[in-house]
């Protein structure tokens, strides 16, 4: 994860626009290797994230404003 993390913080510091695509090309590649749709890896791991409010009060301010 920490590799993965990043390798996805370098695309930010080129453009963060550009995450939009890094997580649309591996949703695709996901659902292609476990032969679902990008709908369903999406929803598969909306079902184990955490809250918005546990996001913003335990892990948000251990990410910077601007990358």
């Amino acid at each position: 994860m920490i590799w993965a993390f990043e390798r996805a913080l370098g695309v930010a510091r080129i453009d963060p626009d550009l995450l939009e695509y890094v997580l649309a090309a591996v949703v695709c590649l996901l659902a292609r290797s476990t032969d679902q749709s990008p709908r369903a890896v999406l929803e598969a791991f909306g079902r184990r994230s955490i809250s918005d409010r546990e996001w913003r009060e335990r892990y948000v301010d251990l990410f910077p404003a601007s990358l």
